[in-house]
């Protein structure tokens, strides 16, 4: 187990340091470019940990949630989220950090979208109570909530 928490907080170090590098001035907003190649970067930190299909990924990638998921698509995305800092372990949805993380994790030109999915989807996770399907009911919601412009890495 602790090893497990060594190499996860690594990686997480990683994600956020390569994060900072995209984004030098904090005052900056993010650019597409910046946004894609971050969605890279989480999903090359959170996939080797669970046996997932790069299809279904892709799928989400667009905002595709219209299929089945495993249990380790639901907790990928869960660790997704944790890498975002927008849920906890018990996969809780916290809107109000979601909100405030908005200019640090999309570009300027998905902000207004990505505000209204948040609120839209602020409660979506109370409907269930397994930790992981949280956090993936809250994902497909914030994807069926963003006009089409839902990416998830």
């Amino acid at each position: 187990m602790r090893h497990w928490r060594q190499r996860s907080s690594s990686v997480l170090t990683i994600v956020l340091a390569v994060l900072g590098l995209l984004l030098p001035d904090p005052g900056t907003a993010m650019t597409m470019d910046q946004f894609l190649a971050s969605l890279d970067m989480i999903r090359n930190g959170c996939a080797p940990k669970f046996k997932l299909n790069i299809e279904d990924l892709d799928r989400l990638r667009v905002g595709d949630f219209n299929f089945p998921p495993s249990q380790d698509l639901m907790c990928y995305t869960k660790c997704v989220s944790l890498m975002a800092g927008t849920v906890n372990k018990k996969g809780e949805f916290n809107a109000a950090k979601a909100l405030a993380q908005l200019p640090h994790l999309v570009p300027t030109e998905m902000i207004e979208m990505s505000k209204k999915s948040v609120e839209a989807c602020r409660d979506a996770h109370k409907a269930f109570k397994e930790s992981c399907e949280r956090v993936y009911q809250t994902a497909k919601c914030l994807a069926e909530n963003a006009e089409g412009k839902f990416m998830w890495p």
